[in-house]
């Protein structure tokens, strides 16, 4: 008993010395960048409603999330994702704050798994109102920056996509979780084994390049994807040549993406070391309809 009370809780660690010191320099480089841009820092509380996530289509699990039961009987979960409550301060506190309304943390989430609750320090952005994607992308890259020995490489898709060939294949929600995990981990013979009517999802999963491989996408599928990928046309016109790449196979990490999404990663890295996307009805479930975009650092 004496062993177990003196070590911290399974999933959790300390942070000594260099490593505290590293994390400041970098929240301080990260806090003069974004006020450079005109951003603004928020902080929320560790606890939040459960249904706050529920209600904006949550892609965490129910076993994914630490519960905890309030005083006044709620269910109450520890953050496990930083751009709902952000959403949620944004439609519920600064009705009234000029647009585009910008703003940036750095605080943990908190998830549970097979190895306890994990604490995963987090830092980003996000945009209520009008921005650009290609704006957006170019400052995740210079931010991820502060944690990488190099500026991280970025892929880009689009949620419009993945939703048209969902919805001409007839999918409900279980097997759609199932394919995306299978494009997550690359596993296509599994996908066309199991889904004879993925023909047109295994073509796109396979692209991956420049802006050559958009029209070539058009050709090679039979449902419709215009609005799609002239949006993506549209953020590689705002980016210099060769700063991300195009890939079909990108799955998404986050349910409520509804535009263009993408991730970076870097050298060392065991994944991704950012996520980030357009998520333009998740204000509207919270009462205030507006288009949001927004990216994740996961700081370790």
């Amino acid at each position: 008993m004496r062993d177990t009370l003196i070590r911290t809780p399974e999933g959790m660690r300390d942070t000594l010395f260099d490593g505290c010191a590293a994390r400041r320099g970098r929240e301080a480089g990260l806090s003069a960048l974004f006020q450079s841009r005109g951003f603004s820092e928020v902080s929320t509380p560790v606890l939040e409603h459960y249904e706050l996530f529920t209600r904006t289509g949550s892609p965490f699990s129910e076993e994914m999330m630490v519960k905890v039961i309030g005083r006044d009987g709620r269910i109450c979960v520890l953050r496990p994702d930083n751009t709902a409550p952000i959403a949620r301060l944004a439609a519920t506190r600064l009705p009234n704050e000029p647009l585009p309304l910008k703003l940036w943390y750095a605080q943990p989430v908190y998830r549970a798994g097979a190895g306890g609750c994990s604490e995963s320090p987090q830092a980003g952005a996000e945009v209520i109102g009008d921005f650009s994607d290609a704006e957006m992308v170019l400052l995740a890259r210079e931010a991820a920056a502060f944690f990488c020995q190099q500026t991280p490489h970025i892929e880009v898709s689009h949620a419009g996509i993945l939703q048209a060939l969902f919805a001409d294949m007839e999918l409900d929600a279980a097997r759609t979780e199932y394919i995306l995990s299978l494009i997550g981990r690359k596993n296509f013979s599994a996908l066309g084994d199991e889904f004879p009517k993925a023909a047109d999802l295994l073509t796109l999963a396979r692209l991956s390049g420049g802006r050559e491989i958009l029209d070539e996408a058009a050709r090679s599928v039979s449902v419709p994807l215009d609005q799609p990928l002239d949006e993506l046309r549209g953020l590689l016109a705002g980016l210099p040549d060769g700063a991300v790449t195009v890939d079909f196979g990108l799955a998404p990490s986050i349910g409520y993406y509804t535009g263009v999404f993408f991730k970076g990663y870097a050298g060392g890295a065991a994944g991704e070391v950012l996520t980030g996307g357009r998520y333009d009805k998740l204000l509207g479930l919270l009462g205030r309809e507006m288009p949001a975009i927004g990216f994740a650092i996961h700081m370790e």
